[in-house]
């Protein structure tokens, strides 16, 4: 939508945490997805998706998602327990996606990922269509 901007922060090292966050042009954050991939053991953890009451319902959470599964077809994805809502939104991004994200119960971080640590590093914005 015009006046947002869409930022990705890569992780600052393997298997390390990813951010996408979107903002308006005054700068505030209403979406963000934090989440760890290791391409080594081809696992996937999706930490945390966040839009504010405003902004939910527009496909932000989903187009964010989608970034962060793209190239990576055949992983094994997890996500931390949810609330209603997320139990809802993942099952609808399983079926979208062919993508599961596991039982909600249970997070697989593999050990790559457990040694990571830190913020992501520095933002590259995007295109606003990604």
């Amino acid at each position: 939508m015009p006046g947002e901007d869409w930022h990705y922060f890569p992780p600052a090292q393997p298997a390390g945490r990813e951010q996408m966050q979107v903002t308006r042009a005054d700068g505030y954050d209403f979406a963000r997805l934090d989440w760890q991939v290791c391409e080594a053991c081809r696992t996937g953890f999706v930490i945390a998706v966040r839009v504010t009451d405003e902004y939910q319902g527009r496909g932000y959470a989903g187009r964010m998602l989608r970034y962060a599964l793209r190239g990576r077809e055949g992983y094994a994805w997890t996500t931390t327990v949810q609330k209603p809502m997320g139990r809802v939104f993942f099952q609808r991004m399983s079926r979208s996606t062919g993508v599961q994200f596991g039982d909600g119960r249970k997070p697989f971080l593999c050990p790559h990922m457990r040694t990571a640590h830190g913020l992501p590093g520095a933002a590259q914005p995007l295109p606003a269509d990604d």
